[in-house]
């Protein structure tokens, strides 16, 4: 029972270091946050994986916005 105490609380201290990838958002995305969020990240697969959720959700953006144009009159 003693032995298995210091293997928990390693294996407790392991999963605390882990550092997590910022959610998309507008705020996130933008030129300056984005900077100081790749920065942040150590990991290159987090680095990675923020600028490929920022891409995917700026294109989201994009597909929601739209402007109404109304069509050209008849002319008969």
């Amino acid at each position: 029972m003693k032995k298995i105490i210091p293997f928990v609380a390693l294996f407790a201290l392991v999963g605390c270091g882990q550092e997590t990838v910022p959610e998309p958002n507008a705020a996130s995305c933008a030129p300056a946050a984005f900077q100081q969020a790749i920065s942040e990240l150590r990991k290159e697969v987090n680095r990675k994986a923020f600028t490929e959720a920022c891409r995917s959700f700026e294109k989201a953006q994009q597909m929601r916005s739209w402007e109404f144009k109304p069509s050209s009159p008849d002319r008969y």
